[in-house]
């Protein structure tokens, strides 16, 4: 690979769940060239309520059910979703000035 090569970045969607009001906790992460883009965190109600959020953005309940199934039971999940779909869900933030 040569110095000039860029590798276009991936972008994960990290789900967790903990104690308190706003137990779903959802970030993105990013793999690759990741300049220009900042992860952000929030905070969802419900699993109803994020749902509803990824149900929004056009993300099909058969790739985020075994995620929020695998969360409810304990664990942290991750599942790819695109640069369009991370914009619309506001959980990365974009440097448009690079």
């Amino acid at each position: 690979m040569s110095p000039s090569t860029v590798i276009l970045p991936s972008f994960l969607l990290n789900i967790r769940r903990d104690a308190g009001p706003e137990p779903y906790i959802v970030s993105c992460s990013m793999v690759g060239e990741t300049g220009g883009f900042s992860g952000m965190v929030r905070r969802f109600r419900s699993k109803e309520e994020f749902a509803a959020d990824l149900d929004a953005v056009g993300i099909s309940s058969e790739r985020y059910s075994p995620a929020l199934s695998t969360v409810d039971a304990g664990k942290t999940q991750s599942f790819d979703i695109s640069l369009n779909e991370a914009q619309r869900l506001s959980v990365i933030l974009t440097d448009t000035t690079e």
